[in-house]
């Protein structure tokens, strides 16, 4: 199945589940060659942030362990994440219902997809990359799954899958956390990927 095929079906669904809203994918504003560019230029992104941002996670928890990579998170994550932004011209960010730092509280538009991705979820379907329009502005949402077990030393169930010490420790860097309980698979957030006219 080619990636329009896939965008359109996601799209129709989406609509179908949101069709009263007022932020409804307007895909007649895009021609299906720019909307194959920008959901290829955002999956470029994505992986590269999240190979870029997991591997100083690893590296972190590696020299220091688990409360190390914590502290690493809280004074670096966002940093790094702005100066991809530069690189690629674009304004990342990573978005969650459940959020750890309140910088990835969503909005309305954001709670939207997300609560059209763990409907799919819910209902065993594959989670695909999609775009909305807001304004001359286009945005790109991709999941973000819990895959990895590494993952759930910080977002797992505490006391279970997370040590409670760690726990802890986030809560006194984070003291609004919301971003623990999580089983694999689960869904964690979205990539926020906004392109903007030039």
């Amino acid at each position: 199945m080619t990636t329009y095929k896939i965008l359109l079906l996601f799209s129709t669904s989406f609509f179908l589940l949101f069709a009263g809203c007022q932020t409804a994918v307007q895909k007649n504003k895009l021609t299906p060659e720019q909307q194959t560019e920008l959901l290829s230029k955002g999956k470029s992104v994505t992986m590269y942030s999240f190979k870029a941002l997991s591997k100083e996670v690893i590296d972190a928890i590696n020299e220091g362990g688990v409360q190390h990579a914590v502290d690493y998170c809280h004074l670096q994550a966002s940093p790094l994440i702005d100066s991809l932004s530069k690189v690629h011209g674009v304004k990342i960010s990573r978005v969650s219902n459940r959020y750890r730092n309140p910088l990835n509280k969503p909005g309305e538009l954001d709670m939207t997809v997300l609560k059209a991705y763990e409907q799919q979820l819910a209902e065993g379907g594959e989670l695909q990359p999609h775009l909305e329009m807001t304004g001359e502005d286009v945005v790109y949402y991709s999941p973000i799954l819990i895959l990895n077990p590494l993952c759930l030393n910080c977002h797992g169930v505490p006391g279970m899958t997370a040590e409670q010490a760690n726990i802890d420790f986030i809560k006194t860097k984070y003291p609004e956390d919301l971003a623990t309980g999580y089983l694999l698979g689960d869904l964690r957030g979205v990539w926020k990927i906004v392109y903007s006219p030039e």
